[in-house]
């Protein structure tokens, strides 16, 4: 007897990424929360990146209650942390081992990697325990993290479309221009660009946004354009102008991606043409040579 369709072949080779971010648990609103589940299960994508924020306080019962809810997905999930999900309360646990609740209830890995036989996803861990400055939510990519990540991006087979899951911004979105990006952004898109990696997942600004630096390198130095994906908080009541949204990305069998945004109504999660950022990224980023 042969086996029926994948979820690929049935979508005609067409791969799904479903892209959620900032659920904070602790500030969830529950129906949002039940209806993303029943939605992703109905049609499991091909992964679920979570680009970080799983909590609001990193309390204990938060990370179960985010634990509960990826059990409850029936797609492989994979998810780096954010600000959120570092806890502020015990400044020992904090500075010590500021991602001991993060092993313990989501998984051991704070990058992790994915793959199967089209994509390849490597995760990127911007949150920081602290930093020389009083607002310790800004996130960074530092030498270390960026070189690791290059190296696993490096390491993928041939042929794979790359993804990296961070979760603090790389571009100023449309919706709030002003914002803080995370630090080395510049350094890190180069290296991604010149890596080939074809997108960048990430969220901490609560709005939705694509955007496509194709300055960040010379023409010559990549192969391929280089989007940039911000989603809105997916499940919390922590709006900022927009409502609980998460990203829904198709890969065609040529590696064309398509972005639709799925915002939640009060009803259903209806499908609509993210905001996207027309601004050149040579005005906001400048390459090292």
């Amino acid at each position: 007897m042969q086996d029926g369709p994948t979820r690929n072949e049935a979508r005609g080779g067409t791969h799904r990424i479903a892209h959620l971010s900032d659920l904070h648990f602790g500030a969830e609103i529950p129906e949002v929360v039940e209806a993303l589940a029943d939605t992703l299960n109905s049609d499991p994508p091909d992964l679920i990146a979570i680009s970080g924020d799983l909590t609001m306080r990193a309390r204990t019962r938060e990370f179960e209650a985010a634990r509960a809810f990826i059990a409850r997905l029936r797609a492989p999930v994979m998810a780096v942390p954010g600000n959120h999900d570092i806890v502020g309360y015990w400044m020992a646990e904090r500075f010590l081992d500021p991602f001991a609740r993060w092993r313990r209830f989501i998984e051991p890995e704070t990058e992790p990697v994915f793959q199967n036989e089209r994509i390849g996803v490597v995760g990127l861990n911007t949150a920081r325990r602290a930093g020389f400055y009083l607002d310790w939510s800004r996130g960074r990519v530092g030498h270390g993290r960026l070189a690791r990540c290059l190296a696993r991006l490096e390491a993928l087979p041939p042929g794979l479309l790359r993804i990296v899951v961070a979760h603090h911004p790389f571009l100023p979105p449309r919706a709030a221009p002003e914002s803080r990006l995370v630090g080395g952004a510049a350094r890190a898109l180069e290296g991604f660009a010149r890596r080939d990696v074809r997108l960048v997942l990430s969220g901490h600004l609560h709005v939705g946004d694509v955007a496509e630096p194709a300055a960040v390198v010379p023409d010559d130095a990549a192969s391929g354009r280089l989007t940039v994906v911000l989603s809105a908080t997916s499940t919390s009541h922590r709006l900022r102008g927009e409502p609980n949204a998460y990203n829904e990305i198709r890969i065609a069998p040529d590696n064309r991606v398509e972005i639709l945004a799925r915002t939640w109504d009060g009803t259903g999660w209806m499908a609509s043409p993210p905001q996207r950022t027309d601004v050149a990224p040579a005005e906001i980023l400048t390459p090292t040579p």
